[in-house]
């Protein structure tokens, strides 16, 4: 008996020490700065203007220098000349096209996604690729400034 008093009463002093069982723990974690909603706003058009193929809002959205990686630190290209060539041609023969994020954690102006996408390349409406991948975005002055694929 007097085990058992010790153990339960060494629980309850690790579940009020413990952050986690508060609800202010919780209550923190949900709340995103300005700068996060920002960042997070910028991808949410990216999404939005690769699924409508719109290829000048797609651009529009990247700084003019903009760095492509493939994880760790493998640079693809750099600026946006290599990125109309990369996408142009993808957004110009695609039937269609379909991006989603599925999972995201955002950090100040850093915001990592867990993407799906489906491209039909052969006619509209019948989906011949999928791709599940998770891309880091880093977002300068309202412009994606690094990406960071992780494959």
């Amino acid at each position: 008996m007097r085990y058992f008093f010790l153990f339960a009463l060494c629980m309850c002093s690790l579940a009020f020490a413990n952050p986690a069982f508060d609800d202010k723990a919780s209550e923190y974690n949900l709340q995103k700065t300005e700068q996060e909603k920002a960042a997070e706003a910028v991808i949410d058009k990216l999404i939005h203007a690769y699924n409508n193929q719109n290829i000048r809002q797609f651009l529009a959205l990247y700084a003019e220098d903009v760095e492509f990686y493939m994880y760790p630190q493998t640079l693809m290209f750099t600026g946006k000349k290599p990125l109309i060539k990369r996408y142009g041609l993808m957004f110009e023969k695609m039937h269609c096209m379909k991006s989603t994020s599925i999972k995201r954690i955002t950090n100040g102006n850093i915001v990592i996604d867990h993407e799906t996408s489906e491209i039909c390349t052969k006619e509209d409406g019948v989906i011949d690729k999928r791709s599940e991948f998770v891309t880091s975005y880093q977002i300068e002055d309202g412009k994606i400034q690094k990406v960071v694929f992780f494959r």
